[in-house]
């Protein structure tokens, strides 16, 4: 199976063959939705009852991908630089959206399972009563309190997963030494949930072999998370900064 992701971001639940919308917002953090009335309503006036494969007015543009999602952006004016100038401004950053690794890889073994409970940031209790927690990345202990981020990275993945049918494929480590399964996990064709609680700073990138299929994106969407400071990487910088003052 190749499961084609996106990202990024994002929080909301929706079905698997639903259209989803995907924008940067002016924090400069993505998000997606199926729901088109959450979306920026500059970025909704585009849109008629047949969106076209692509559209720019009014200094806003999206465009569709091979799924029919849409993908919103601020349209940039190109600047026609005299001979010999140097371009000015900053180079672009980091974009998940521009990612290709975004996707899973084929793997022999793939389940689908229906999400029955979020137990905990890194805990989901299957229909069949098997515990899952995610491979790959580590729920930090700011996350195990009791505390407002640590209900807030369980209420957005009860949002999204609760009741929903998900894809789980598995890494070379398939359980562990608590007996809960290890896996990547999907959900319709177009979000990898792993990934995702990566870029929102619920969590980073865990090093420990052999599971490591997909550190080198973990790594870059930490770095992109850590940079714009979200999630646990807000609070971990403002203690850094209180205990330098």
């Amino acid at each position: 199976m190749k499961a084609a992701v996106w990202v990024l971001c994002l929080m909301w639940a929706f079905s698997a063959f639903a259209v989803l919308y995907l924008w940067q917002d002016d924090k400069g953090v993505f998000q997606l939705s199926d729901n088109l009335s959450q979306v920026p309503k500059e970025y909704q006036n585009l849109l008629g009852e047949k969106p076209e494969d692509k559209k720019e007015a009014g200094g806003v543009g999206y465009w569709r991908d091979a799924r029919g999602n849409i993908h919103f952006y601020q349209a940039v004016q190109p600047v026609i630089a005299k001979p010999g100038a140097q371009p000015a401004g900053p180079k672009p950053g980091y974009d998940p959206l521009l990612d290709n690794s975004w996707k899973g890889k084929p793997n022999p073994e793939v389940w689908t399972k229906r999400v029955q409970k979020i137990l905990g940031p890194d805990e989901i209790l299957l229909d069949g009563g098997e515990i899952l927690t995610y491979s790959g990345i580590a729920f930090p202990e700011q996350l195990k309190k009791d505390g407002a981020l640590g209900k807030e990275a369980m209420e957005y993945q009860k949002v999204l997963l609760e009741g929903k049918t998900i894809k789980i494929l598995f890494d070379q480590q398939k359980q562990d030494e608590k007996g809960r399964l290890l896996g990547q996990v999907f959900i319709g064709h177009d979000l990898f949930i792993n990934a995702d609680l990566v870029l929102k700073g619920y969590c980073q990138r865990k090093t420990v072999a052999p599971n490591l299929e997909y550190l080198s994106l973990y790594q870059r969407l930490e770095e992109h998370a850590r940079k714009n400071k979200l999630g646990i990487w807000k609070e971990l910088t403002a203690e850094k900064s209180g205990k330098n003052d």
